[in-house]
C-alpha cells in the first residue's frame, strides 16, 4: 500500500490560538500548481491579522506564512517552466491570470482578472 504524503507546519487551531505543530494531507496537484519543499519563510503583520481572525475571514487551522523560499519537489503535468530542484521564491500574491496586459508587463501583482 503506498504511503500518503503529509505536510508539516504549525497553525492556529482556533481564533488566537500560539501555533501548535499541524500535519495534513495535501491535495493533489492541478495541471498549473507546483510543490514547493519550503527551506524558509517569512511571517508578516497580515498573518497575526489573520491568526486572530481580525478581517473575519480567517478559516482555522490556519497556517500562516504566506512569503517562501523552497525547492521545487514536484509540479502538475501542464508545469514546463521549472522542474524538481529548481529554487524558487513566492510572494503573497495567488491567481493573476498571467495573460492580461498588466501581468504581461511583469505586474501580477496587480492583476485585475
Amino acid at each position: 500500500m503506498m504511503m500518503m504524503a503529509m505536510f508539516h507546519g504549525y497553525a492556529a487551531m482556533e481564533r488566537g490560538q500560539a501555533l501548535k505543530t499541524f500535519d495534513y494531507a495535501p491535495d493533489e496537484l492541478a495541471p498549473m500548481d507546483v510543490e514547493v519543499a519550503i527551506t524558509h519563510c517569512g511571517i508578516c503583520h497580515s498573518d497575526l491579522h489573520l491568526i486572530d481572525d481580525d478581517w473575519k475571514i480567517s478559516r482555522y487551522p490556519f497556517v500562516p506564512g504566506h512569503e517562501i523560499i523552497g525547492t521545487v519537489s514536484g509540479a502538475g503535468a501542464l508545469v514546463t517552466h521549472l522542474k524538481t530542484g529548481d529554487r524558487v521564491g513566492i510572494g503573497w500574491q495567488r491567481g493573476a491570470c498571467l495573460t492580461c496586459e498588466t501581468c504581461l508587463a511583469g505586474d501580477d501583482n496587480l492583476c485585475a482578472k
